[in-house]
């Protein structure tokens, strides 16, 4: 069957979370650049789930996301590995992979692929990995059998709202300003309000608590691909600073923006 041929080529790079969804399930396409790279006749999306977490890590000062090397080369070489294998068993079809920069709304649509489910965070949640995932795709014009298994839900104790420190978090989604991930990524001058936020979270870039807090993240596996092993940095000093911008997530702000947060956070160090 082609959807075994499919999770033969994922298992054999190390991923063992991956689903199909029909291409019209997935729509209206997010309007960003990048929904140019979709295949004109695109019939199905591969999702497929890539683990980070690799352990507790109590002195970190980084979400734990951008403690490995960046995950958009980790994931991206992997996929892009997977699309030519992929074009190798199906020469007359095209397979495009998207990190993060993707115009399809991917917890929804790995939700879809019966990959998790949806939690008030807004995060998917794997039964096997927990939130801590990074959910990549590949749109192809290849139709797959898509018969998703039905999983479990969240389980609706609220604990990621309850726990959120500024309230950012409502049933009704994100209020992104309130965000202390968001406020850590931001650019120029901070209000006294977000200062004090990213003095009070620790971290000079991003925020845990709500996956930290949930129920279903408590007895996760551990990401099974070396990838995320090499190289992790737990803390980010500003001696470390000009090398681990070269090759983290976070590479993407200006040196000035975490500077600014190392400042605010120094004396915790």
């Amino acid at each position: 069957m082609i959807s075994h041929q499919i999770h033969s080529i994922f298992k054999s790079r190390g991923v063992f979370q991956c689903g199909f969804c029909p291409f019209p399930d997935v729509l209206p396409l997010l309007d960003v650049r990048s929904r140019s790279r979709i295949p004109e006749n695109a019939k199905t999306v591969i999702f497929a789930l890539f683990p980070y977490y690799i352990g507790p890590l109590p002195h970190r000062n980084l979400s734990r996301y951008a403690v490995p090397d960046d995950y958009h080369n980790i994931v991206g070489q992997i996929l892009h590995s997977c699309c030519q294998a992929l074009t190798d068993c199906f020469p007359t079809e095209q397979f495009i992979y998207f990190v993060d920069n993707s115009p399809i709304r991917e917890v929804h649509g790995a939700y879809l692929s019966g990959l998790g489910w949806m939690g008030k965070n807004g995060m998917l949640i794997n039964p096997v990995f927990g939130s801590y995932v990074f959910i990549g795709e590949i749109v192809t014009t290849l139709l797959i059998p898509c018969s998703p298994q039905p999983l479990g839900g969240c389980l609706g104790c609220g604990l990621c709202l309850q726990q959120c420190p500024t309230g950012a978090l409502k049933t009704t989604g994100l209020i992104e300003s309130l965000c202390r991930s968001a406020i850590t990524q931001k650019k120029g001058e901070l209000s006294d309000w977000e200062m004090e936020q990213v003095q009070k979270g620790g971290l000079v870039w991003g925020c845990d608590i709500c996956n930290d807090v949930c129920p279903m993240n408590r007895h996760v596996l551990p990401s099974n691909l070396p990838q995320f092993y090499e190289n992790f940095d737990s803390r980010v000093t500003m001696e470390n600073l000009p090398v681990l911008r070269k090759r983290k997530a976070f590479c993407y702000r200006s040196r000035s923006v975490m500077e600014r947060n190392l400042k605010l956070t120094e004396y915790l160090s």
